[in-house]
């Protein structure tokens, strides 16, 4: 196959699973300011090239995967995005595009009460905050130092200025199991939506996952034997439904305001489903996350080589298999931790 014949019209991007490429996450920096147990597996800072690109190529980048491929939707990641200067003149630069409907950030909240009114006059459509505990010594530890306080702040003033806030709990088992109702009562008490995700076997971190991996069908049952009735979102298919550019199936709770989504790339994927791409903040482009296959286009960037950007992201979207290989998931290493990937 020719690189002229990868070059899709706007918009064309599907495979034969007859998945369309709507979506990017695009981290900007491998740095953050919590060292969480899941997402790095060793203690402190492993970034090797905090800001291989700067923030005129991430522009450049954005540019390519709106206006050449049709994405629709950005999701800004890290390491932890507030922290790196510049963000939200970033952020205002990519808006200009017509066809850039969603621009979301994933964050842990310790800047967001500081920055919240700021990522939303900007364009930022919406915010998920990290938040795997309300223990303040658990959250603490998960985190490796992290103030709970701080993060609950940047919640509370992130709901004056977005429509939608969602909370990124993973699940952890021994960590917040038995405090599911906390959860709902939080969702319920503050109109937001919790979504619960499964582990991942991301970096080295086998014996992590294996150890505190909790499946979905286990939180709903344990919701259920709580009390707490799911009712899914929308036109009520038995599943649930998806909300947003992502693999959540969306609940509400029978009785109260609280909304939960669910994640299940472990236990049930959603793998046939998957409309996105990932480009780590040096330049990598990541085809699926439970996979160590990466291409860097680093290079390509920094010429603006629109063609051969384009031709990458077009190729690595249309050869992706119907889903990823478990026994390579649990058992091999991926290549990067979730902080230097972009979670």
């Amino acid at each position: 196959m020719t690189t002229a014949s990868l070059l899709p019209s706007r918009a064309s991007v599907v495979d034969k699973f007859g998945r369309r490429l709507s979506y990017v996450r695009l981290s900007v920096t491998e740095l953050c300011n919590l060292s969480c147990t899941y997402c790095n597996p060793v203690q402190g800072c492993i970034a090797t090239h905090p800001y291989r690109l700067g923030w005129d190529d991430l522009d450049f980048l954005a540019d390519v995967c709106v206006n050449e491929l049709g994405v629709e939707a950005i999701r800004v990641t890290g390491g932890e995005p507030t922290i790196r200067p510049g963000l939200t003149d970033w952020i205002c630069g990519i808006r200009r595009h017509a066809g850039l409907i969603d621009v979301a950030l994933t964050t842990n909240g310790i800047l967001l009460a500081k920055m919240a009114k700021e990522l939303a006059d900007v364009g930022t459509t919406r915010v998920n905050v990290s938040f795997d505990t309300f223990d303040a010594d658990d959250f603490r530890e998960v985190t490796r130092g992290g103030n709970i306080a701080r993060v609950l702040e940047g919640i509370v003033e992130a709901k004056h200025h977005f429509r939608r806030v969602k909370i990124n709990a993973v699940a952890l088992r021994g960590v917040n199991f038995t405090q599911l109702d906390r959860f709902v009562e939080f969702s319920h008490e503050h109109e937001v939506e919790v979504r619960f995700i499964e582990l991942m076997p991301i970096f080295d971190q086998k014996e992590y996952f294996h150890a505190n991996f909790i499946g979905v069908e286990e939180l709903k049952n344990e919701l259920s034997r709580l009390g707490h009735q799911l009712i899914p979102e929308g036109s009520g298919a038995a599943e649930g439904n998806k909300s947003g550019y992502g693999p959540a199936t969306t609940y509400c709770v029978e009785g109260s305001r609280a909304r939960l989504g669910f994640i299940s790339q472990m236990s049930n994927t959603k793998c046939l489903t998957c409309n996105k791409l990932r480009l780590t903040s040096d330049g990598a482009l990541k085809p699926c996350l439970l996979s160590p296959e990466e291409v860097d286009m680093a290079p390509a960037i920094k010429t603006r080589d629109r063609v051969a950007i384009t031709a990458f992201m077009v190729r690595a979207f249309l050869e992706r298999p119907e889903r990823y290989d478990e026994v390579v998931a649990k058992t091999k290493s991926l290549g990067r931790s979730m902080q230097a990937t972009g979670g």
